[in-house]
Order: C-alpha cells, then sequence, then structure tokens
C-alpha cells in the first residue's frame, strides 16, 4: 500500500491495475463496483454489478446482465455511466464516467460459453427483474442465452482520490490522452 503518491503516472498505473485485479479475485473491492445510470423517472439509479473485463490499453470495464434489466431501458435513453470502487487497504477512492455500449446475440456467444452454468440462470428470469411478485420467491430462473448482454463500458474520465499520510486527487481523461491533472482533494 502506498501512503502518498507524488506522479500522475504512478497514481494512474496503480489504480488501473487495482481495478483490473477486480476481474479475478473475487476478494477485490473492483469485483463488485456500484455503478450509476440515469433512471427512466429521472432519479439516480444505483446497483452493485461484478466486473467481468477491464483493459487499460482501450479504456474499457465490461459487465454482464439479462438484457430486460431496467438498466438496459436506462442506459437505450442515456448511455453515460458512473461507476464507484472503494479500496479500503489502499485507501483509494475510483469513480469513473464512461459511455455504454450493449453488446448481445451472436456476438458475445464466445463470452456466453465462460459463463459458469450455475450463473447462466442469472439470464431468463421470470417474471422479468424489477417485476412485482406475489411472495419473495414467486419466479422461475430458466437459462436463456438471448437474454445475456455485455454492458461495455467505454471510460472517459477517472477521477482517483487517495486518503494517504496527505489526500491527493487527481482526473484523468480520454480528451488528454489520460495525462493527468492534480485536483485539490
Amino acid at each position: 500500500m502506498k501512503n502518498e503518491f507524488y506522479d500522475l503516472k504512478e497514481l494512474y498505473e496503480y489504480a488501473w491495475r487495482l481495478v483490473i485485479r477486480g476481474t479475478v479475485d473475487k476478494k477485490s473491492p473492483a469485483r463488485h463496483p456500484t455503478i450509476g445510470t440515469n433512471g427512466i423517472s429521472g432519479m439516480p439509479e444505483l446497483r452493485t454489478v461484478v466486473l467481468r473485463h477491464a483493459d487499460q490499453k482501450t479504456a474499457s470495464l465490461e459487465v454482464h446482465t439479462d438484457i430486460k434489466s431496467k438498466k438496459i431501458e436506462e442506459l437505450g435513453n442515456n448511455p453515460r455511466v458512473g461507476m464507484h470502487i472503494w479500496f479500503p487497504t489502499n485507501k483509494l477512492q475510483v469513480r469513473i464516467k464512461a459511455i455504454s455500449e450493449i453488446q448481445k446475440g451472436d456476438e458475445i456467444k464466445e463470452q456466453w460459453e465462460k459463463v459458469p452454468n450455475e450463473s447462466r440462470v442469472s439470464y431468463g428470469t421470470l417474471p422479468t427483474p424489477g417485476t412485482i411478485i406475489k411472495s419473495s420467491f414467486d419466479y422461475e430462473k430458466p437459462v436463456k442465452f438471448e437474454r445475456f448482454c455485455i454492458i461495455k463500458l467505454n471510460v472517459e474520465e477517472i477521477d482517483l482520490t487517495h486518503l494517504g499520510n496527505r489526500h491527493t486527487r487527481a482526473l484523468f481523461a480520454k480528451t488528454n490522452n489520460w495525462s493527468g491533472s492534480w485536483l485539490a482533494p
């Protein structure tokens, strides 16, 4: 764990390493980030997701979901997404702004093949996710590939706040080739 950062590039690389680790380490805080969308009613919607892929080179992240979930409708209306990850041990807050892209059908068949059988039941819930039901278990979980989709997040900005011996904050933007700027924390 770092106590202080003096170099923007070092902070940026450090944050990406932590985020990428979440795709393989089930105990990493990055495994279950919070994403925010603009709700249908205009109110913000926050939810925990599972980070499935992270690529620093393309500045992209991926999560899986059911095509019938409300977040897909929300992203259809406004593709902007916020993501938040807090790394308590590292004392690092990562806030990401991204533009989402929904991938479905034959183009993601290869990713579907990698989804464990016990996880495939998350794609096909009847009635659809968010529907009012009469009792807590009044639903079915059939496996339906056609309901599986990937939300690709094309990262536009990363805002990092490190609570070290002295607090530091930096903003990295795609428009500046990720060079970064220090901000007052």
